[in-house]
């Protein structure tokens, strides 16, 4: 077992380089699970802006007006000076201004003028702001239509704002409608393992490829039979070696929702396909004959590529349809499939289980497909050699 023993020596020399990926893959995962994990899934806070009113009118419709936007956001008194106000929005003190001119009741309300309003430009938070200020003129209208006083019509507005309704979600996830706090783990594990695996493993196999090792190796009592198995075997050890260390990670932190989920082997099958498809990709990007200086490069153009545009590192919801058409020729996309399909689902219907069989499968295909790739290369390369 030589070859094997020397497969493992080098592994060694790189365990600070597998040391540094686990710690950022953590990094990553534990930062993302507590900044987007936390959210409470059982009911909605509406967010209160700091909004600025100018009254100009002091009618009796003005202060009803400015006290429902008050219900919603928080309204801070500003001087009626437009530089100052434009100093206030510039600086994010405040988000909204919203004007009421003199005469508002015959001009907003009796002839439809539009409400004078400034913005911070491009907040998303301001349409939220713009939706209560239409639903309070569209009340106010069907009221005054409808023969009630505006002071009546007033009152029946702030009396339904004020109700406050009660939002139950279907608990999907079955974690209380959040995501599992192991699915974030998981949804970055493809770029840990493909990080570690094609970086060592094409270290180790340059280190083989050289001419004057294989000669040495094919000199000694080793056939080129052997040599290739304990290649294998190292490959098959340090790929079982880090799925393992990703796998203990996960039932270390989370120890009471992952060993309680029942996707729990779903997910093991699903990180463990992604290890044989990352040796496949490592044993085909080792198939080149690569000097030492570029293959960090190579390494990182593969993981990060795919991370970013097969949904690792950027929500699949947030990738453009073009990225997507993309990253169906791509492996780590049906990964997050899966991974996606489990995070979202404590229990799986029919259609959902073949979705995610379909997702394991074409992983199996992309590991052959790689694997047959990088012995096709290898071959014309030796025969080349003679």
């Amino acid at each position: 077992m030589t070859v094997f023993k020397g497969f493992l020596t080098l592994t060694k020399r790189n365990l600070g380089m597998m040391f540094l990926y686990i710690a950022i893959f953590l990094t990553i995962s534990i930062f993302v699970q507590k900044a987007l994990g936390s959210s409470n899934a059982n009911g909605f806070e509406p967010e209160r802006l700091d909004i600025a009113v100018i009254d100009r009118d002091r009618g009796t419709l003005a202060k009803g007006f400015t006290n429902y936007l008050g219900m919603f956001h928080n309204i801070k008194e500003m001087p009626d000076d437009k530089s100052v106000l434009q100093d206030r929005l510039f600086y994010r003190d405040i988000y909204y201004v919203v004007t009421i001119p003199d005469n508002f009741e015959k001009k907003c309300l009796e002839n439809n003028e539009k409400l004078p309003v400034t913005k911070v430009p491009g907040s998303t938070s301001s349409y939220y702001v713009d939706q209560q200020i239409n639903s309070f003129f569209n009340s106010m209208r069907t009221m005054t239509t409808g023969g009630f006083s505006v002071s009546e019509a007033l009152e029946h507005i702030e009396t339904y704002a004020s109700v406050s309704p009660k939002v139950t979600l279907i608990d999907k996830t079955g974690h209380s409608g959040n995501m599992a706090e192991h699915a974030f783990m998981f949804q970055y594990m493809p770029y840990i393992i493909l990080s570690i695996l094609c970086y060592v493993l094409s270290y180790i196999m340059l280190s083989f490829g050289n001419a004057d090792i294989k000669k040495r190796i094919l000199c000694s009592c080793i056939s080129s039979r052997s040599m290739n198995l304990q290649l294998i075997l190292g490959h098959i050890t340090i790929g079982l070696g880090i799925w393992i260390i990703c796998i203990i990670m996960p039932v270390t932190l989370y120890r009471e929702t992952f060993l309680t989920d029942p996707n729990m082997p779903y997910y093991l099958i699903n990180s463990f396909l992604m290890m044989l498809v990352s040796l496949s990709i490592a044993f085909f990007i080792s198939s080149f004959p690569l000097r030492e200086e570029i293959i960090n490069g190579i390494v990182n153009v593969i993981t990060l590529g795919m991370s970013f545009t097969c949904g690792v590192f950027v929500s699949m919801d947030i990738l453009g349809k073009e990225v997507k058409a993309l990253a169906h020729f791509l492996p780590v996309y049906w990964y997050e499939i899966v991974n996606g399909l489990l995070a979202e689902n404590s229990s799986l219907s029919s259609a959902q289980t073949i979705e995610l069989w379909q997702g394991y499968g074409i992983q199996a295909l992309f590991a052959i497909a790689f694997l047959a790739a990088a012995m096709v290369l290898r071959r014309t390369r030796t025969m080349a050699a003679q």
